[in-house]
Parts: C-alpha cells; structure tokens; sequence
C-alpha cells in the first residue's frame, strides 16, 4: 500500500529552538495514525507540514506524491493537493451568518463543485456526521460537539484522500469525544486516510487494533507498541 505521507528526517526550528530533531514518519493509503505529546511539543506543527502550511528547515516532506519542494515554489500543485485533503483544527471556525448547510455548501462551490454535485456532497456530508436535522440552524446554536460535526462535515464534504485532525475533541465531554473519535473511525473505514494528534491518547481509537500510536516528545517520535 503506497505512502500518502511521508517525513524523512525532518527538522524545524522556531525562534532558535528546534522543535521537530529529524522526524520520519510513513503514513499510508488508508492507515489511522495517531500522535499524542504534551502541549507545545510541535505537533500542530507537524500537522501544517502534512498540509503544506508549514516547510521544514531540513529534512523532506512528501504528500500524495508531492515533495515539499515543489509545492512549495509552485501554486497550482499546493492547490491541488490541499484539494485533496481535509483539516479539522482545534477550535472549529464557521461562517456564523451562514447555516450549517450553507456552511458546507460555501465550501463546495469555493473549490469549484457545480452547484447539484455541491449539494449531493452536502447533503451527504451532513448526513454522515449526523446533523441532518440541524442543516437549518446556524452555527451559535450548536452544541460544542455539535460544531465540531460540522466542521468534520466541511471536511469531508470534498471526499478528501486525506483527513488531518489537530486535537478535534480539546474541550469536549467525554460523550462528545466519544461520539467524534467513532465518527473519524467510520470516516476511515471508508478508506480515508487519518491523521489524528492530541495531547493523549484518545480513549476509543486507542483500543482498536489498527490504529498506529505514536508519541511525541523531545522533538523525536516514538512508536507505542
């Protein structure tokens, strides 16, 4: 099974200090990877590099075939490969004035979808992240879960190769958390390919047998057995 990420000694420094000290990580079509750390240990970071919002100082970063090198000098590659991957980020960010269906349609059409393939993936997105029944409300009447959903649902709308998650239940209750780590296992048994980081590991996912840990600590990851 081909990578759909590659680091290979990877090295990036902030402010002189070395946050990431040859990092090499393979992640593969399909594969749930997790990677857990304390707070500020560069692993918001390390989900930018796998989205090519971030270069590393040393080292290379591959992502669906595409060295950082070249993305990085050439727009329309950095385009398509971020068209082909989801990111969930830590606090959900919506368009408060739109609601949740016109919050995921926006997406669509922003990427180019005409409008009745926009919709059909809207529909679907919301409809697999169980918010269906809120496709009317607006983003301040959501629940704290209910908000992460849909920014999962904006996510996956595109039908990404990818899906990158910066430690999508930090604030939620335990139920909540539990409801989102099912709903990424579901997305990848779809085949979509997950990265997931926290600063733990996550209770649910944790316990499945396919999933590959990894902690990271003193700019170094180390697989758990």
């Amino acid at each position: 099974m081909r990578e759909v990420i590659l680091f290979r000694d990877v090295v990036k420094n902030f402010g002189g200090t070395t946050i990431l000290d040859g990092i090499d990580l393979s992640v593969r079509k399909g594969e749930f990877v997790v990677i857990f750390g304390e707070v500020g240990v560069g692993k918001s970071t390390l989900v930018k590099m796998a989205y090519f919002q971030e270069f590393p100082d040393e080292g290379e970063v591959s992502v669906l075939s595409t060295p950082h090198t070249l993305a990085r000098r050439n727009r329309k590659v950095l385009q398509e490969v971020r068209r082909k991957i989801g990111v969930i980020k830590q606090m959900p960010v919506h368009l408060e004035d739109m609601t949740c269906y016109e919050n995921v349609l926006y997406v669509l059409e922003r990427l180019g979808f005409n409008r009745r393939v926009a919709r059909e993936r809207t529909e679907r997105a919301l409809a697999r992240v169980g918010l269906t029944h809120r496709k009317d409300a607006y983003p301040s009447e959501l629940s704290a879960g209910q908000r992460q959903k849909l920014a999962i649902a904006r996510a996956i709308a595109k039908e990404p190769v990818i899906l990158l998650a910066d430690d999508p239940t930090l604030g939620l209750d335990e139920r909540s958390s539990a409801e989102i780590e099912r709903l990424f296992m579901e997305i990848n048994e779809y085949g979509t390919t997950v990265l997931w980081t926290s600063n733990r590991i996550p209770k649910t996912v944790g316990k499945a047998d396919d999933v590959s840990i990894y902690r990271l600590a003193e700019g170094r990851l180390h697989q758990v057995p």
